[in-house]
């Protein structure tokens, strides 16, 4: 069995469209999966397909175990129906600033894209899709496919009203493509504690670790700062390459007073991405406290520095943030005595976030 879906969600980064494999809008809860997989799987059980051949019951048997099963178990289990539409909402947004182009869309797709009352067309739409979806196997990617564009086309239409910008069908180029766009001016750029709602000079690239994220800010927040580096470690596991992930830690470290710890973690966010706006201002903190971030990459050595300073911050040993607190002087970086280094690396170790700034704005007060 082999589905190659190349439209509607399935358009960005490869992502997979669980809602629409399902035939469940975007925002189905539990019960809702739960009703619906009991019908799918019904209708796909051996004894209810008796009447066909070998063929047909063989690629019954694969729809159900490789993409139905896998889609189920992602929207039926709280957590992970919470993370994944997270990860759907950013979706949308994604269209939005990409302005993907709905020329190859289903008819229903575009009138669903100027529906005056997009809510209610989405769902009675959805429905009719997901009423044939499984009667004929043969054309099911072809519908599965035509379910994601509704859903996209909801997402945009839904965030568009969302971040009050207008959300328009305009022609995209010289082919005389539609495409959905927003206006020609954007907001200037925030910075939030959010991963989703941040906005930035490029779209994002949606991460599995936006939900350890969400979760580590939560606990910043409350000053669980071990439960926050847990969440932070399980989210490097999952996207090792997230700047987000590195900033945090590293402002998690400077909160736990382990500066050295934290420049580490800042100096890999700054890596993977220079313009990271966390990473930026714990840098700036870092210096102040004497700890200077070298960004310059030696030749032919970053790439295993990179993956030293990773795994580094995903494992985080007390050890290290111990003998990095208590080295003597000659081996301060600075070229100073031992006397004055000693001082200088302890003041360092111990200087946590003061309030106020930044660090003060998100994470010194309870809400």
């Amino acid at each position: 069995m082999s589905f190659e879906i190349k439209t509607g969600l399935f358009l960005l980064d490869d992502f997979v469209d669980h809602h629409a494999i399902l035939g469940v809008p975007v925002d189905a809860d539990a019960q809702a999966v739960r009703k619906r997989y009991l019908k799918i799987a019904r209708k796909l059980h051996p004894d209810s397909l008796a009447t066909l051949g070998d063929a047909e019951k063989k690629l019954a048997t694969q729809v159900l175990s490789k993409l139905v099963n896998p889609a189920y178990e992602m929207l039926s289990q709280e957590r992970n129906r919470k993370e994944y539409q997270i990860l759907v909402r950013l979706k949308g947004k994604q269209a939005i600033q990409q302005k993907v182009s709905i020329a190859n869309f289903s008819d229903d797709a575009k009138k669903l894209a100027k529906a005056g009352n997009v809510d209610h067309d989405y769902q009675q739409q959805l429905k009719t899709l997901a009423n044939d979806q499984y009667e004929d196997l043969s054309a099911l990617d072809q519908l599965i496919g035509k379910l994601s564009e509704l859903n996209l086309i909801y997402l945009i239409r839904k965030e568009g009203n969302v971040a009050s910008r207008p959300t328009t069908v305009t022609q995209a180029g010289a082919q005389g493509g539609a495409a959905i766009a927003t206006p020609n001016n954007p907001p200037q750029n925030t910075f939030n504690n959010g991963p989703s709602t941040t906005v930035q000079d490029q779209p994002q690239r949606m991460s599995l670790a936006d939900g350890y994220l969400r979760r580590a800010e939560e606990y910043v927040r409350k000053r669980a700062y071990a439960q926050a580096v847990l969440e932070l470690r399980d989210g490097l596991r999952a996207a090792p390459k997230d700047s987000r992930c590195h900033s945090l830690m590293g402002i998690v470290y400077l909160h736990q007073k382990q500066a050295t710890m934290a420049k580490v973690s800042i100096k890999r966010a700054l890596e993977l991405n220079p313009k990271d706006v966390r990473a930026l201002e714990a840098k700036r903190h870092l210096e102040r406290l004497g700890h200077q971030i070298d960004l310059a990459p030696a030749p032919g050595s970053s790439s295993g520095l990179a993956g030293r300073n990773s795994a580094q911050t995903s494992g985080g040993s007390t050890n290290s943030s111990s003998s990095s607190s208590g080295s003597n002087g000659s081996s301060s970086s600075s070229g100073s005595n031992g006397s004055s280094s000693n001082s200088a690396s302890s003041k360092s170790d111990a200087g946590a976030p003061k309030k106020g700034g930044l660090f003060g704005g998100l994470f010194g007060k309870k809400k």
